[in-house]
């Protein structure tokens, strides 16, 4: 494995703004209401937040669209949304990123996807989600594969973002697929488990490790060896037939399954602090797959995805790294 040098880093990086990558799945806006409490509810054993600011950011595959544009990829943005007012917001923030808001299909059948998290003093007292995750009507399943079509030949990678909000099933996931494999275009998926059956032959898959488990029907240890990672890992790769896995391990780091050669790296987490892993995933998959359609090799694209990782959890909610930060924690990394 040849050695990752700052020079090779850093033009990987630069090349992401000549790449471009779709991103389809499941968007959402994430709202914190942030406060403080001061008592306890005399209707209930329950404390009462005083909210003092609501904020609203980009989530689920709205996030991995922040992300890579944030780090000067161009994206190409393929959902649904409702025909309400937090739809309408969606847009305006989608916008306001740099990105065009005409791949998000505007649904009569099904609201904007809200996850309201009430936080007291950083701390999350509970989340309400506001959602409807019923499968894909005809007319907008139909109206989503048009759009994938439409842009599928003006991208260099395609991201699949599977939040189980509805977008990504049966049949339109296999279309992406074999129209991703038929025209050679990278292709990843951020994993639900419910979906595991839908993955085969995609590039690579990012899940966790206990959705790892869950996908092969598997309870997850207490204490999860580095041996029963890599049999976990192998099956998964074997089932799925995929060129390679990455298995984001927590404190841990990643676990990245080379399936040609049949080799695995373990790479150590690189944060020196952890507030929040909201969004961490959307931050990985969107680093490797930019590195990928970059030139980068699996390895390098791991790295630079591992290192991202550690900037985004040491920040509260959904969160994104710059080519100016992600370049300047690697090359102190490579010192």
């Amino acid at each position: 494995m040849a050695r990752i040098t700052a020079e090779r880093i850093n033009n990987i990086v630069k090349n992401f703004t000549s790449s471009s990558v779709m991103v389809i799945g499941d968007c959402m806006v994430d709202e914190y209401m942030w406060g403080e409490v001061r008592r306890i509810s005399p209707e209930a054993p329950v404390p009462v937040v005083d909210v003092e600011e609501v904020e609203r950011k980009l989530g689920g595959a709205a996030n991995v669209v922040q992300n890579l544009s944030k780090l000067n990829v161009k994206p190409v943005l393929i959902s649904v949304c409702g025909n309400d007012g937090s739809g309408r917001l969606l847009r305006e923030m989608i916008g306001n990123i740099d990105c065009q808001s005409d791949g998000l299909f505007e649904s009569q059948e099904r609201p904007t996807t809200i996850k309201t998290r009430i936080m007291a003093r950083n701390q999350q007292v509970v989340r309400a989600d506001r959602e409807v995750t019923n499968g894909l009507s005809k007319n907008e399943y139909e109206a989503l594969w048009e759009l994938f079509l439409k842009n599928i030949d003006n991208v260099k990678g395609v991201i699949i973002s599977d939040y189980g909000k509805g977008v990504i099933s049966e049949p339109l996931i296999s279309k992406i697929i074999e129209t991703c494999i038929s025209k050679n275009i990278f292709a990843a998926i951020d994993p639900k488990e419910k979906h595991f059956n839908l993955y085969k032959g995609v590039s690579i898959i990012t899940p966790n490790l206990k959705e790892a488990h869950t996908m092969l029907g598997a309870s997850q240890p207490r204490n999860c060896s580095d041996e029963e990672v890599q049999n976990l890992g192998w099956k998964l790769v074997e089932t799925l037939e995929l060129p390679y896995l990455l298995i984001t391990l927590s404190e841990r780091g990643m676990g990245l399954f080379q399936r040609d050669g049949r080799i695995y790296s373990h790479l150590p987490t690189t944060a020196r602090k952890v507030f929040d892993v909201t969004g961490a995933g959307d931050t990985v998959i969107s680093v490797f797959a930019a590195a990928i359609v970059s030139g980068a090799t699996p390895f390098e694209a791991a790295f630079l995805a591992n290192h991202a990782a550690g900037l985004t959890v040491a920040q509260l909610g959904t969160a994104y790294v710059t080519q100016e930060e992600l370049i300047a924690v690697c090359a102190a990394a490579l010192l």
